[in-house]
């Protein structure tokens, strides 16, 4: 364990991790955003245009890195910055249990 890292901080994850969307929400386009309901606490959240196209990938079982080389293809990002912002909003939505993440072993 890193020493800087608390004992209870996930690990973070990898582009070849591979993230699904988990059946305890709904989500729906509203625009270019994204609404997701929280089926489990009946908590809202909304992602702008790149995190709901994230979010529209992570339907079906999806590796990271097939998320990053759409998004890098479809908006103007660079992969660098693209991967660092995909890994942050792949946290997050662990950490609400709107995705499920898994290593790529277990495809």
């Amino acid at each position: 364990m890193a020493p800087d890292r608390p004992p209870f901080a996930r690990p973070p994850f990898a582009l070849d991790t591979v993230v699904c969307a988990t059946s305890n929400q709904v989500s729906t386009r509203v625009g270019d955003e994204v609404v997701i309901l929280d089926l489990d606490n009946a908590l809202y959240y909304s992602l702008d245009p790149v995190g709901a196209r994230i979010f529209e990938l992570v339907q079906q079982p999806t590796p990271l890195d097939a998320v990053l080389d759409a998004v890098v293809a479809e908006f103007e990002v660079d992969a660098q910055t693209a991967g660092t912002d995909l890994l942050a909003l792949v946290d997050t939505l662990v950490a609400q249990k709107l995705v499920e993440a898994r290593s790529s072993s277990a495809r």
